[in-house]
């Protein structure tokens, strides 16, 4: 995944708790969310790249079982 710009974004509208908003900012503000090495981003650019991240993460998750899922398949088509 590409964070630093090379690959075109969308903008999407999510919606999140109050509670998860407050929590993003926390982290943002405490610099538990990392900003990229020397880099100065706003706080709105600093938590889309961690959504995208999440995001990111989750798909390769995805294929990953899904690879996983397809072995399982072959293994029991052997069986027969």
């Amino acid at each position: 995944m590409d964070m630093f710009g090379k690959i075109p974004l969308i903008e999407i509208k999510i919606h999140v708790a109050p509670d998860q908003k407050k929590w993003l900012d926390k982290m943002v503000e405490e610099g538990k969310i990392a900003i990229p090495p020397g880099g100065t981003l706003e706080k709105g650019s600093v938590i889309s790249m961690f959504m995208r991240m999440l995001i990111h993460n989750a798909m390769e998750e995805q294929m990953r079982q899904a690879a996983i899922d397809a072995e399982d398949e072959d293994d029991d088509d052997d069986d027969d």
